[in-house]
């Protein structure tokens, strides 16, 4: 179990960000319903943390495609999304989308190994490529708990 991402989940479940609802994890059976769909293992990490919240918890994260089942078929959307954008980026078979948000920008991970970088495109910014935004999942889930933390997203 990674120390980290189940102390985020803590802060998540017991802070203020989870107004209107308590955490849902998934069942192993959902978890591997989501690797399927994303056609490549998904890291340990983030398989805890689907396991711990991946349902949903609260208002953390709430309009953003992020949480089973809307997580399901983010990879078609993402890819679906750069080609409208004529976006030249070549995917590679192990990128897992892991959310989007209302259909112009989404965060995925990249790369193999313990815990996968992460990796977002917006539509109609300057950066008009996916480029490298965290070094590993646990770094993009704490950044999303600072902001909620803050209130700058609720």
């Amino acid at each position: 179990m990674n120390r980290t991402i189940d102390a985020l989940v803590r802060t998540i479940v017991r802070g203020e960000m989870t107004t209107g609802g308590k955490a849902q994890g998934l069942t192993r059976a959902q978890i591997d319903e989501v690797e399927r769909d994303q056609g490549s293992p998904l890291p340990a990490p983030y398989r805890q943390f689907l396991a711990q919240v991946g349902g949903g918890v609260g208002g953390f994260l709430r309009g953003s495609d992020v949480f089973y089942p809307h997580m399901l078929g983010l990879g078609q959307e993402a890819r679906r999304l750069l080609e409208e954008n004529s976006v030249p980026f070549a995917w590679s078979p192990d990128d897992r989308v892991i959310m989007m948000h209302q259909g112009y920008q989404f965060d995925m991970l990249r790369g193999t190994g313990e815990d996968s970088e992460v990796w977002s495109y917006s539509e109609g910014t300057d950066v008009d490529v996916p480029v490298r935004t965290f070094d590993c999942f646990a770094d993009w889930l704490a950044a999303w708990v600072e902001c909620y933390s803050l209130d700058v997203w609720t």
